[in-house]
């Protein structure tokens, strides 16, 4: 039987992947509540070490305007004290603005997170390719 902090744990480890997708949209959020300073990111783009490494990737403006639309689904969140693994699945819409989607992919995710005196944080994410219709992805 889960205890009362066990299950606050759970949703407050739900919740950073929720945020961490709705950042990654562009609805805002400060990433600094998301991702630990040491964070190391890979992905079928390249692998990422470090928070500013991580951040200048995912905060470069991309010349044609592409915008993405993430969506996670089935998060399992396993907790260990002040540590948890996150596997998720996830669905990418990448799309120009007033435009129908021209490539989706789907993705299955593996996080590590900690739990920082601010709260959790992604440590480490692994991202794998399923499955993409429409243009390649282009490496880092």
């Amino acid at each position: 039987m889960s205890t009362s902090q066990e299950l606050t744990d759970r949703l407050d480890v739900t919740e950073l992947i929720t945020r961490l997708g709705r950042w990654l949209d562009g609805h805002g959020g400060d990433p600094t509540t998301i991702y630990d300073r040491d964070v190391v990111v890979r992905s079928p783009r390249g692998e990422f070490r470090g928070y500013d490494e991580v951040m200048a990737y995912l905060s470069r403006e991309d010349p044609s305007g592409e915008r993405a639309q993430h969506f996670h689904t089935d998060v399992l969140v396993e907790l260990d004290g002040d540590r948890a693994t996150v596997e998720a699945n996830q669905l990418v819409h990448f799309f120009l603005p007033e435009q129908a989607p021209h490539r989706t992919s789907g993705l299955n995710l593996h996080y590590e997170v900690v739990r920082r005196a601010e709260g959790w944080r992604v440590a480490v994410a692994e991202i794998g390719l399923v499955w993409l219709i429409g243009a390649p992805i282009t490496p880092r």
